[in-house]
């Protein structure tokens, strides 16, 4: 018969359970991370045997019997089973990266990172330094080594962040730990991995003071299980709880930890239900809880859970071997926030991107843009005009692969017939990487004249152009010199009737016959343009009379390239005359060791690819105008004032806002509508754009019915100048605002700001100074104009 089972204090196996998986994870950790200092993994694996050690002599100090040692190994196996299980579910939390470039700024990092920085206060954003970003952390108080001297410590840090030597711990406020691990790029600048190590912290110091006194492990298991960043309940065999954390007692305020210690979850259960608590169970207690006991032990995975205080908690719930459960509350308030954010930046990207959509639909040549997976995100209807057999609907968030063997297989391609594999492969390698545009045959015998360009944010953007007519002209005259050569007796006759210039030079490269379209391109060298005349010769006489702009003022080294091309005969040559009209020369070698030259006016061809290059510049163009007013949005201000912040302060020079704003513009809206609102913005952003007198000054809207003037080098009272100048201007057009209480016109409020732009300064803070002026100015009575005063 076997020995009655002992009856140990509850929390013995707990206490032994929590040692072993510690002791063990700390060897594990020592003998997985490699990367670890030889030091560190070895004080690693003396701490988890001395952890392993303690469990040991626990185990024995609980222990009043030796016939009782193997059913408590039993359950110390079984309670350190579940224990890894806890430990696995706490410990698995996201590191904080980033990755600053050679000048030490901001290029990338992930949400984790920037909470490890800056709590839930300070934003990090693009382009920031990392003295800025390190300086802000250690004035917020986050940083205890940082609180006695800033300076001391801060010099210290970037000290060992320029020449990293190897991870460091460090203590932030609220006794949390961070692990924190640099390395340096090899093309310069500097990657941060940010671990919280928290839990691991406070698991250690619970271990070491139960290793130093085993004999108050029931206390010191109590203090590690409080000081969890985690609500921790654990409930026995019978389904009673057994022990709970204060983080858990803080969840539950109507259950006082001492009368529900013993109680078995329904009884927990039932009293929070006595207190309306949750709120889906109101109005049908009886079946949410039959519901609740059905899923005991058997959830299918961890539960979301909102509590009265306003806490989102994410629980797991886990059945021990033992029969003992273990539950879990981790709190994702902040996570469910950043969800939130995230949702409204999405529909913020949303709007941009219809914007986008209807600039490129605007266009008149053909746009398709691929995302960084080479994803079709968007395509204009041009496209599909020239696509008529290609359903662009359904190739929508495919990849560019996908399209392009969806084209080869339908036979869109001739230049793919019979190499169909090897010709997509050539053209994913050169997709979004070409020096060069690519030309394109289609199957109805059309000619496409393709670009493509990626952006910094690893988009590509491809602009395709009609180059039919052109690409005929280029082959009627490719036949017309082969029919030239057949017949040297009606060479004169063939040239004569050829659309584009033809020269054949001999051996000696002496003009043996030209055609007359060949001397009306060259109208200023006509006259040297004569059989026997050299190349060189006709050359150098056109160019010191200016027919070559490109020559001008470095004539000679011009004329020996020149002269080096056209004795090589392998490249086509571009050529820049007066009048903006462009020649396109080709020249090649004759059987005989002569040079046959073929000059096309290319003019119409180069106008329209700078059509094409005017036409991607104004799509940059769109995305930082206001799509109502015309002139610059937020997101082109923001920019300015990011570049004039960095000049005005390396020159030593004042920045000066003026934050604008319409004097009851939604009483407008309501009385005339919101197209005539829409007008009488327009007529205002006008007004202001007019007050800008040099090309360094910004108006700007700032968003709704607010404006905002960027003046660069400009005091405080010339930029007082500058606003009243605006005030009068908006006076003399008397825009008719009868609503108004303030005037029967429309009106302004202004406020200014003005300083010289410190390093260690942030540029929002002089928006921020213009924008308490522009309070006063509202609370003041509008229609008038505040200056910002710092002693105010």
């Amino acid at each position: 018969m076997n020995p009655a089972p002992h009856r140990e204090h509850p929390l013995a196996l707990p206490v032994v359970a929590l040692c072993g998986a510690g002791g063990l994870g700390l060897l594990v950790w020592a003998l997985a991370s490699q990367a670890l200092p030889l030091v560190v993994r070895t004080a690693l694996a003396a701490a988890g045997l001395g952890l392993v050690v303690m469990g040991l002599l626990w185990r024995r100090l609980s222990q009043n019997a030796a016939a009782l040692r193997a059913a408590a190994s039993t359950a110390q196996q079984d309670a350190q089973r579940a224990s890894t299980q806890l430990s696995a579910t706490l410990n698995i939390l996201p590191d904080g990266l980033a990755i600053y470039d050679a000048e030490d700024r901001l290029v990338l990092c992930n949400a984790q990172y920037r909470e490890v920085v800056s709590g839930t206060t300070m934003p990090v954003e693009y382009g920031t330094r990392f003295e800025d970003v390190l300086r802000r952390a250690a004035e917020s108080g986050e940083i205890t080594a940082a609180l006695q001297d800033t300076e001391a410590w801060l010099a210290g840090r970037m000290a060992r962040h320029r020449s990293p030597a190897g991870p460091e711990v460090q203590e932030l406020r609220g006794d949390r730990w961070m692990h924190i691990t640099e390395r340096n790029l090899d093309g310069g600048g500097v990657v941060v991995l940010r671990s919280d190590i928290t839990d691991t912290v406070h698991k250690e110091r619970a271990l070491k003071q139960a290793l130093d006194d085993a004999e108050r492990a029931e206390r010191r298991l109590r203090e590690a299980v409080d000081a969890m960043p985690a609500g921790l309940d654990i409930y026995d065999e019978h389904d009673r709880l057994v022990l709970c954390n204060s983080f858990m007692a803080n969840l539950r305020p109507h259950l006082p930890v001492q009368t529900s210690l013993g109680k078995t979850y329904e009884e927990l259960l039932r009293e929070g239900l006595k207190h309306g608590i949750p709120e889906e169970a109101r109005g049908q207690e009886e079946l949410w809880l039959a519901h609740e006991m059905a899923l005991r032990g058997h959830r299918p995975g961890p539960e979301v859970r909102h509590y009265p205080n306003g806490a989102w908690m994410h629980m797991h719930e886990k059945r021990t071997p033992s029969g003992m459960t273990v539950v879990v509350r981790l709190d994702i308030s902040d996570l469910i926030e950043q969800r939130q954010k995230v949702e409204e930046a999405r529909q913020e990207s949303q709007r941009i991107r219809q914007l986008l959509e209807r600039a490129v639909e605007a266009l008149p040549v053909s746009i398709e843009i691929f995302d960084e997976q080479d994803r079709l995100v968007l395509y204009n209807q041009q496209l599909t005009r020239m696509y008529p057999h290609m359903d662009y609907t359904e190739h929508l968030g495919k990849h560019f692969a996908d399209i392009l063997r969806h084209s080869v297989q339908r036979g869109l391609v001739p230049s793919a017939h019979g190499r169909e594999e090897a010709w997509i492969a050539e053209r994913l390698s050169e997709h979004g990487s070409r020096t060069s545009n690519l030309v394109q045959r289609l199957a109805d015998g059309r000619w496409i004249n393709i670009y493509e360009t990626r952006t910094p944010e690893n988009y590509v953007v491809a602009v395709r152009l009609d180059i039919t007519d052109l690409i005929e002209q280029r082959q009627a005259l490719e036949a017309a010199q082969d029919a030239a050569q057949q017949a040297r007796q009606l060479l004169q006759d063939a040239v004569e009737s050829l659309p584009e210039g033809f020269a054949l030079f001999d051996a000696d490269d002496k003009l043996v016959v030209c055609n007359a379209q060949y001397r009306r391109l060259y109208p200023i060298s006509a006259p040297m343009i004569v059989p026997g005349s050299t190349f060189e010769q006709i050359a150098r006489y056109g160019v010191e009379r200016g027919q070559y702009l490109d020559a001008i003022g470095n004539e000679e080294r011009w004329l020996v390239q020149r002269v080096a091309a056209h004795h090589a005969a392998q490249h086509s040559v571009l050529q820049r005359l007066p009048e903006g009209r462009w020649v396109q020369a080709d020249e090649r070698r004759t059987p005989q060791g002569g040079i046959a030259g073929v000059r096309t006016d290319v003019t119409q061809l180069v106008r329209k690819e700078q059509e094409l290059a005017a036409a991607n510049a104004q799509l940059a163009l769109l995305s930082s105008t206001d799509g109502v007013t015309g002139i610059g949005n937020r997101r082109r201000f923001d920019q300015r004032l990011a570049t004039e912040w960095a000049r005005c302060g390396r020159n030593q020079m004042p920045l000066a806002v003026v934050l604008i704003d319409i004097d009851h513009f939604k009483l407008y809206n309501d009385h005339y509508g919101h197209l005539a609102g829409d007008e009488c913005l327009r007529k205002v952003a006008q007004l202001l754009q007019a007050m800008t007198r040099r090309a360094d000054e910004v108006a700007a809207r700032y968003g709704g019915e607010e404006f905002v003037l960027l003046l660069p080098d400009v005091a405080l009272a010339d930029a007082t100048v500058v606003a009243q100048r605006c005030m009068d201007s908006l006076r003399d057009a008397a825009l008719d605002h009868s609503s108004s209480p303030t005037a029967p016109v429309i009106t302004l409020s202004m406020g200014i700001a003005s300083l010289v732009p410190r390093p260690d300064a942030r540029s929002d803070t002089l928006v921020q100074a213009a924008d308490a002026a522009l309070y006063r100015a509202k609370n003041g009575g509008r229609n008038r104009i505040e200056v910002f005063d710092p002693a105010g």
